[in-house]
């Protein structure tokens, strides 16, 4: 690893030697924007270039779909968090029950540890949203949410369910003798789906992984936490 270093550029070691003093400092790694600042660069791009070559010389490993994703490789003492793979079963409709709901495990997306805030990981999956009428809750169109698969739900929950074979994301009331799954959006022409009671949900939605066209993978609570 010593000889990989040795070889890097002026600049490149400058850069390298900044992004490990900030993860050994802060404990996490940088975002872009971050990086931009501490290296004074004048456009997020630089920093992506840089982040290019040391992944391509062996330095750092960069995560896909995790929040400062950036993991430094061979040192010590590595301050990184510990991750995992959620693998990518479906997409739901946020819009109308036009997704259809199949289980694709050839997708994966790989987010912290911490995330599942102690749930179990093999009750945790991840599906794709399509569609806005959940979009202030938070759920845009080709978010990728993280849901935990249980029957333990909520009134006002954020759910997915799954109607004959077709999967939906929506705010869950509870009725007396109907569920209905609400759309939380200021378009009306988004309609709640009203179902019999007895009806089974598929799983509560827990967190939202959100990977803009440009700038930084955002992880985006979806309920407020608490005030201690």
């Amino acid at each position: 690893m010593d000889k990989v270093i040795s070889r890097l550029t002026g600049s490149q070691k400058r850069f390298y030697e900044t992004l490990k003093t900030y993860i050994s400092k802060k404990g996490k790694s940088p975002t872009v924007s971050e990086m931009v600042k501490l290296m004074k660069f004048s456009s997020p791009r630089s920093v992506t270039q840089y982040l290019e070559s040391l992944e391509e010389k062996g330095l750092i490993r960069r995560w896909r779909y995790k929040n400062r994703g950036i993991e430094l490789l061979g040192l010590a003492g590595n301050a990184s968090t510990e991750t995992i793979n959620i693998p990518v079963i479906a997409s739901a409709g946020c819009d109308q029950m036009s997704i259809f709901a199949e289980h694709t495990f050839d997708d994966f997306i790989c987010v912290d540890k911490t995330l599942l805030a102690g749930r179990k990981k093999e009750k945790i999956v991840s599906i794709r949203a399509i569609g806005n009428s959940m979009d202030e809750a938070g759920v845009r169109d080709g978010d990728y949410v993280l849901v935990e698969v249980t029957e333990n739900l909520q009134d006002n929950d954020v759910v997915v369910a799954v109607i004959d074979n077709f999967a939906v994301i929506k705010k869950l009331t509870i009725a007396n003798n109907a569920v209905i799954l609400n759309p939380v959006s200021s378009d009306s022409t988004y309609k709640p789906i009203i179902l019999r009671r007895e009806f089974k949900l598929f799983g509560k939605v827990i967190d939202i992984i959100r990977k803009p066209q440009k700038g930084e993978i955002e992880v985006v609570p979806i309920y407020e936490t608490p005030e201690v």
